[in-house]
């Protein structure tokens, strides 16, 4: 498991560098990326886990990100953008058009339903943490005030 959160760590940096982000940006979008896998992947361990371990994966990566952001005075987006790449089901996405393919219907529908269901987990998690720590660190750090 080790292994594999170092590996999404080293993918977030890859598609940041394919975005064109740049120095210790690129480097916190991979440990932000390693984080989010590595306990994500403790969740996605436990029986009858489902879609809990991309959801909370999406979650830690918007929260990361919204406070790298405050930090490094960036938008959170690119943070966001190659952290959340290793959570996206593009195998699912695969075996659905494959299975399309090959005349497997419920095969398909099922990869396809779990990819957007996927998908979905991970926009919530994401607008979910946003929605909530974006206000707490502009009255934290007092970002945001009007200036008379």
């Amino acid at each position: 498991m080790i292994v594999r959160a170092l590996l999404s760590g080293v993918t977030a940096v890859a598609f940041g560098l394919l975005y064109q982000v740049s120095g210790s940006t690129l480097i916190i979008s991979g440990v932000i990326g390693t984080i989010s896998w590595a306990l994500a992947g403790l969740i996605m361990h436990f029986p009858n886990a489902g879609l809990l371990g991309d959801f909370v994966g999406a979650i830690i990566v918007g929260g990361m990100a919204e406070v790298a952001a405050r930090l490094k005075h960036e938008p959170a987006l690119v943070f966001v953008v190659p952290s959340i790449i290793v959570f996206v089901p593009g195998d699912l996405v695969y075996q659905s058009m494959v299975a399309f393919l090959k005349d497997h219907f419920l095969s398909g529908m099922q990869s396809g339903l779990t990819a957007l269901m996927a998908a979905g987990a991970l926009s919530i998690g994401l607008a979910l943490a946003t929605a909530v720590l974006r206000p707490m660190l502009r009255g934290r750090w007092g970002a945001g005030k009007h200036r008379v």
